[in-house]
């Protein structure tokens, strides 16, 4: 009996690793065996087949599910995209009212500065002023 050079690739269905024999009988000429590490168990190729085909449509539908389940996701977040790009919109208008907002503004508050230190000059020469005649006054 010989050994295959890819049988630690393949699993019996209690999950250990099978080894590949192949038969020398004169009932089974080179019909493939797979024998599991465990003692007296025995598995054909075919069995083996069998076992392996349903595992990939096992997995298959898993991958079918899979690929149901991201293609809902992916229209949840198609439609989150939308509702951020709308929001944006939104944002966007809302900050160009405040940047006319803020233009008022500032605009209110260089007209109350200039309004400010026209009249601190005011004051002050009208105090130079005083003082100039209090000083006069008190020089006569």
């Amino acid at each position: 009996m010989s050994q295959n050079s890819y049988s630690s690739q393949r699993k019996c269905d209690c999950g250990l690793v099978v080894k590949t024999l192949i038969s020398s009988t004169t009932s089974n000429p080179g019909r493939r065996f797979f024998k599991c590490l465990c003692p007296d168990k025995w598995e054909d190729q075919a069995f083996f087949e069998i076992t392996y085909l349903r595992h990939l449509k096992l997995s298959l539908k898993d991958v079918k599910i899979e690929m149901e389940n991201l293609k809902i996701e992916i229209e949840n977040l198609k439609i989150v995209m939308e509702n951020l790009k709308i929001e944006g919109g939104h944002l966007s208008e809302k900050i160009s009212k405040l940047e006319e907002t803020n233009d008022l503004d500032v605009e209110e508050v260089r007209t109350f500065e200039d309004k400010y230190y026209k009249t601190k000059y005011k004051f002050m020469i009208s105090c130079f002023l005083f003082v100039g005649f209090v000083d006069a006054l008190i020089t006569k």
